[in-house]
């Protein structure tokens, strides 16, 4: 027992004898079709962005943390029969994903370190769900629609890996690619056949940033 007093009481100074990073990262994202969703079989996928902010302690040869990611899925389609008008399936607009990480760093390259690692958190999506205008029944060519965005829940998990340029003994300059999948759903209230607003998919966010050390 007093040994595991000790212990406790020694955390914060422990704590406070590592270094924390924090980084802010900005870019690219790209998505796959949703998988097994026959109604995005022949949609199209719209380049989207990505954010995102962490926070991490520095440790021997490896990184702990959390962070928050944003990204957004955008596909398109066009309007049947017509084939001329574009209609945009907006699938998370956006993604918000609170996780947890951890990295092995691979240090005393070029003034800073490489790193691989994994994550996992939580998916949150506001997904779009598009209601159709027409002038003459439902059965008439469609004349436009409208987009209601809803809440859906579900998780996220994936790896990354990267690279720190330190530009400073605290600024370093942060490349890191990214592959995720992400699994959600949102439940139509008036929906009574399969649901086609579930969503799992891989997608790779591609992004640049800064580190700073403390």
């Amino acid at each position: 027992m007093k040994k595991l007093l000790l212990i406790v009481m020694m955390l914060p100074l422990y704590s406070r004898a590592q270094n924390f990073e924090f980084g802010i990262n900005g870019g690219c994202n790209f998505h796959f079709l949703p998988i097994n969703n026959i109604y995005t079989t022949q949609d199209k996928a719209i380049l989207g962005y990505a954010a995102g902010f962490k926070a991490n302690l520095v440790l021997p040869a490896a990184q702990v943390g959390v962070g928050v990611e944003f990204a957004n899925f955008v596909e398109y389609n066009y309007v049947m029969p017509v084939y001329t008008a574009k209609v945009f399936n907006h699938i998370a607009q956006p993604l918000i994903c609170p996780y947890a990480f951890y990295n092995r760093t691979y240090s005393n390259i070029i003034n800073g370190y490489l790193y691989t690692g994994v994550m996992a958190g939580i998916a949150i999506a506001q997904v779009g769900v598009n209601s159709w205008q027409y002038n003459n029944g439902i059965y008439s060519v469609p004349t436009g629609y409208s987009t209601v965005y809803n809440s859906a829940r579900g998780f996220t998990a994936g790896l990354q890996a990267g690279a720190v340029l330190m530009v400073s003994k605290q600024l370093g300059l942060n490349f890191e690619a990214a592959l995720r999948y992400t699994d959600y759903t949102y439940k139509a209230p008036s929906n009574t056949l399969e649901d086609p607003y579930h969503y799992h998919l891989f997608y790779i966010p591609i992004t640049l940033g800064l580190r700073y050390r403390i």
